[in-house]
């Protein structure tokens, strides 16, 4: 697979923890925003491509999920405001069991993510992947398993592999722990890269009032080290070994708890590190 420099740069984002099915998503209105924003203040010319990678109506659709939703709007029969509050929790949380537990789901959502990656890259388009919330696991879990295939992360020019880069925002990689004996998060093999020369970057944005990144919904701010939170400290070990460029870059956005969850989309920080690290 040959990647023709000469060609717009595609990327592709990943959604995270949705309601519904879906169909409203657009973030790749949000991303272009970014972008736009940080090339037209830096008076640069660039072409490219966002694409979105949705997968809600995928977890909708397990029986899991389904008869979750069913339940929980017959226990509240006659109480409509509380059984539609219900099924929207059992909603969301479904969307973040299916990828815990391994369910087949999961395995569907990984596969469709590397064919979207694997078509923009058969293109000849370089292809940065950014990950959202519960997007960024399964954009990490599918870089990885890419990697395992072989073939796709060869050579000294990462411009030329798979993915260029990954980018993720307010992720709950960094959480270590279990909830009625479920692992949350388990943590996630990382793959060498098979380069002496060259590394994988992974540019993980988080805001320390972030309850997805703490785990906590009114809890305290995120404990840092420099700029290293909860995903840098567990991966930095293994990101360092296998050959992977990891950093965390923290974003103060002056809001707290849920809605610092959703504001790295308003972030300039976070366009001007696409725009780097595409034509830096």
């Amino acid at each position: 697979m040959t990647v023709d420099l000469h060609r717009p740069p595609h990327i592709i984002v990943v959604h995270g923890v949705q309601r519904g099915s879906g169909v409203s998503i657009r973030l790749d209105r949000s991303v272009t925003r970014l972008v736009d924003r940080v090339l037209n203040s830096s008076h640069i010319s660039a072409d490219y491509t966002v694409r979105q990678y949705v997968y809600e109506h995928k977890n909708n659709r397990h029986p899991s999920v389904r008869l979750g939703r069913l339940i929980a709007r017959a226990i509240s029969l006659g109480r409509p405001l509380a059984g539609f509050a219900l099924a929207e929790a059992v909603d969301l949380a479904g969307d973040v069991l299916l990828n815990v537990t391994g369910t087949s789901a999961a395995g569907r959502i990984r596969a469709g993510l590397a064919d979207c990656i694997l078509d923009s890259h058969t293109q000849g388009h370089r292809v940065l992947l950014l990950g959202h919330s519960l997007g960024s696991v399964y954009a990490l879990q599918t870089v990885n398993e890419l990697i395992r295939r072989g073939g796709l992360y060869e050579g000294d020019d990462r411009r030329l592999w798979a993915t260029q880069a990954l980018v993720t925002l307010g992720s709950p990689l960094g959480l270590d722990r279990r909830v009625a004996g479920v692992q949350l998060f388990p943590k996630i093999d990382i793959e060498p890269v098979p380069s002496s020369v060259e590394r994988l970057p992974w540019y993980n944005f988080y805001s320390r009032h972030d309850p997805v990144v703490s785990g906590r919904v009114f809890g305290t701010r995120v404990s840092v080290e420099g700029t290293d939170g909860p995903v840098e400290r567990r991966y930095r070990e293994a990101t360092e070994a296998g050959g992977w460029l990891l950093r965390g870059e923290i974003v103060n956005s002056g809001v707290r708890w849920l809605r610092a969850h959703t504001a790295y989309w308003q972030d300039p920080t976070v366009g001007v590190r696409l725009v780097s690290t595409l034509w830096g």
